[in-house]
């Protein structure tokens, strides 16, 4: 049952983690060191920095004063909605970069992660009445295998069979980097699209061979422990029909941990896949993230893991929430 006292700590609880989450994402990129204004002068006008250009731009980049000043600035930027401008794609703002990563990295990983859960969660069912048969020793052994791989080797794997190897009329069969082909048009028209598509197959197989094993497993161990418990076996001294043992005794109770692993794996989805996004060339959350690690983006690092964790935390509050609706038994007070 859900209480208001237990929504409005839960909401006190949110606050608080996303004011410390904030404050650790801003402190921790500025603790590499080096002047990010002196890389950005020199990536566009090469030796010749004036001590004048020099101060203007960490002015407009708020990397004058101390961190202490600058923090203080940083939080009353955000408080205003500003990100700030990057420093690696200066001058463009982090909220534009986003703002167009993010559509790529939501169409990506969304797709691999359903994908993946309806796989998973109906290989774990089948195979959830066969505890320590065969079929249930193989899938295993796979599954875990699977999960055992990197990703990024993994997705390096993919693209030399399906782009170099498996050749049709001299062209891979599928493209190996990049969203989308360079000689469509963007924009809702149906090449647009066939060409997205295309060109995510690889990066989408390679995310749902190494994700949708983790929601086997999870739905897998869960059955192997409902089926045991003293009402399932009540049940079956009744003589209930096992499909309907399977839907209102097994896979309904089964639920409750692969609902948690289903939110959280989708809160993580705006983060990106970052090895993978590489790999490919694909220029989502990931991508842009890895760019502004390596160059010491700041503003940029702060913008994508201030999205990371504000969805994140909501996802964590959602599944609280959502426990007393799945489950009537989870008390939340």
């Amino acid at each position: 049952m859900l209480t208001l006292r237990y929504v409005r700590r839960r909401v006190l609880y949110l606050v608080l983690t996303l004011f410390v989450a904030i404050s650790i994402n801003f402190f921790l990129p500025r603790l590499i060191p080096g002047n990010p204004a002196i890389t950005v002068l020199l990536t566009r006008y090469g030796n010749h920095i004036t001590p004048q250009e020099l101060r203007l731009v960490e002015s407009q980049l708020n990397l004058s004063g101390t961190l202490w000043q600058q923090y203080v600035g940083y939080m009353v930027a955000l408080f205003h909605g500003n990100l700030g401008v990057s420093f690696y794609f200066y001058p463009a703002s982090v909220s534009s970069i986003i703002a167009g990563a993010l559509p790529w990295t939501l169409f990506l990983l969304g797709s691999a992660t359903v994908i993946s859960v309806i796989l998973g969660v109906s290989i774990a069912s089948f195979i959830g009445w066969r505890l320590g048969g065969k079929t249930d020793s193989m899938v295993s052994t796979i599954s875990i295998s699977l999960q055992s791989l990197p990703v990024f080797w993994l997705g390096l794997i993919l693209q030399i069979v399906f782009g170099l190897m498996v050749v049709i009329n001299g062209v891979g069969l599928f493209p190996v980097a990049h969203a989308f082909s360079t000689n469509v048009t963007v924009g809702p028209n149906l090449a647009f699209i066939a060409s997205v598509l295309y060109h995510s197959a690889i990066p989408i197989l390679t995310l749902v061979l190494i994700s949708f094993p983790g929601f086997a497993l999870l739905m897998r161990n869960t059955i192997s422990t409902i089926i045991n418990e003293d009402y399932v076996m009540m049940a079956r001294a009744k003589g209930l029909k096992t499909w309907r043992l399977k839907k209102m005794y097994i896979n309904k109770n089964a639920r409750l941990p692969v609902a948690t692993s289903v939110a959280l794996a989708f809160g993580n989805i705006v983060g990106g896949a970052f090895l993978i996004e590489e790999v490919f060339s694909y220029k989502g959350i990931g991508w842009y993230l890895y760019t502004a690690v390596t160059t010491s983006d700041f503003p940029l690092i702060d913008g994508i893991f201030l999205v990371i964790t504000i969805t994140v935390v909501i996802a964590n509050f959602i599944v609280d929430l959502l426990y007393s609706f799945l489950d009537p038994r989870v008390m939340l007070e």
